[in-house]
């Protein structure tokens, strides 16, 4: 899909031509839109499908016709019947006449933007390329921190279970949220030297534009500051979960041991008296009843003997 927006009385609006000044977003494209804008643009076939590998690393190229920046940006999908946190690349590509952005699913980044575009107040310039490039780096700084605020709240939804039932299930979820910090962590901290670099080279040659990837540095490191301390976080309450579970378990394997001891007190007693020997009292019709009294008032005794070890619950 690809999609053109140029400048118009001051607002964004889509156009079906590639012109100067426009913004062309394509989000998962087909070989013959590729071969357009390489036509049109003159950049590298290479450059514009760099996002198209999910596995491709963040980088910046500058040559001659064109500059492109490639991040990481944070996104969700769905695994194991879970909404679960992962990362897909982003490359930014900016020429004289254009900017062209290529990812391989509609990222929230570039959905904020587009929903900004419809609002009265227009803070978005695509003929502005550099602040363009600017702010798509700081919407994805800003999408880090909201997804990683909402992975702290599902982890307080799953620390508020664990205190009335603990579930193996908890265990698995606390594991994918921790899975999922490691690659915003590795993604974060990626980005941040790429942005740095940004900083330092020629694109960055206004106060404002200055300013503004200083904001997108900050917002950046405090994203990167907070992975850190949620994935301890979880880390502890992991390994709550586990010493819970633990526990548990053997709280009931000691139960099991107790009821073992009680029962084998009428199992010797039951086997002594099925002997085809003569004991004590065998002759008694009243035997049987004797017996079974002597077997409850012993393992009453003992199950008031185990209480005081605390090896019954």
């Amino acid at each position: 899909m690809i999609d053109i927006y140029e400048m118009l009385n001051g607002k964004v609006a889509k156009t079906d031509k590639i012109k100067d000044n426009v913004w062309i977003n394509m989000i998962d494209p087909t070989v013959e839109e590729i071969d357009t804008v390489q036509k049109e643009l003159g950049i590298d076939r290479e450059a514009l499908t760099a996002a198209l590998d999910d596995e491709e690393g963040s980088r910046t190229e500058v040559s001659e016709r064109y500059t492109i920046v490639l991040v990481d940006a944070p996104t969700r999908e769905w695994r194991n019947g879970h909404e679960e946190f992962t990362t897909f690349p982003i490359s930014i590509t900016l020429t004289d006449k254009a900017i062209v952005t290529v990812c391989l699913q509609p990222l929230f980044a570039i959905n904020n933007i587009l929903t900004t575009m419809n609002k009265n107040i227009n803070t978005v310039n695509v003929a502005n390329r550099t602040r363009f490039l600017l702010q798509i780096l700081f919407r994805i700084a800003i999408n880090y921190q909201s997804d990683l605020k909402y992975i702290e709240i599902k982890r307080n939804a799953i620390e508020e279970s664990i205190r009335k039932n603990t579930k193996r299930e908890d265990l698995f979820e606390l594991h994918e949220l921790e899975s999922n910090l490691v690659y915003f962590k590795t993604s974060l901290a990626v980005n941040a030297s790429i942005i740095e670099r940004l900083r330092r080279s020629r694109l960055i040659d206004t106060p404002d534009d200055k300013e503004l990837i200083d904001d997108v540095i900050i917002e950046t490191n405090q994203a990167l500051e907070m992975t850190t301390t949620y994935a301890q976080i979880i880390k502890g309450t992991r390994q709550l979960v586990e010493s819970d579970l633990n526990n548990s378990l053997a709280n009931v394997m000691k139960f099991l041991t107790s009821i073992t001891l009680i029962i084998a007190i009428p199992t010797m007693i039951a086997s002594f008296y099925g002997m085809n020997v003569p004991l004590p009292g065998s002759g008694n019709e009243y035997m049987a009843y004797v017996l079974l009294a002597g077997m409850v008032i012993l393992c009453m005794i003992s199950i008031v003997i185990l209480k005081r070890r605390g090896l019954w619950r």
